[in-house]
């Protein structure tokens, strides 16, 4: 597993909307590393987290919810923002495993 670091991390988690970006870079010896951003929003009974790669400083989408075997919640009109902070930490975790995954 590649060492990860944290580069940046906006987070808002309200009762009503919320908004998390996060960008973490890999660290690979011998190499200049790799950079991944990870977006989840949720309003409106939308949910919605992906995971995107800078490739020659470009944004290449690379995973989903979905792809991460996430159903989304469809029933978040309005929660406690604590709730959707636990599941955007559970999704940014997994969201790390699976871009270690593909990129061995």
């Amino acid at each position: 597993m590649k060492n990860v670091k944290e580069l940046y991390r906006s987070k808002l988690h309200g009762r009503e909307k919320s908004h998390d970006v996060s960008i973490y870079k890999f660290i690979v010896p011998g190499e200049q590393g790799l950079k991944l951003k990870m977006t989840y929003e949720c309003y409106n009974a939308n949910e919605r987290f992906v995971g995107e790669h800078y490739v020659g400083g470009k944004l290449e989408h690379i995973f989903s919810m979905e792809d991460l075997g996430v159903t989304p919640d469809r029933t978040n009109y309005v929660c406690d923002g604590s709730k959707r902070l636990s599941r955007a930490e559970d999704l940014i975790q997994k969201g790390i495993k699976f871009f270690n995954t593909i990129n061995q």
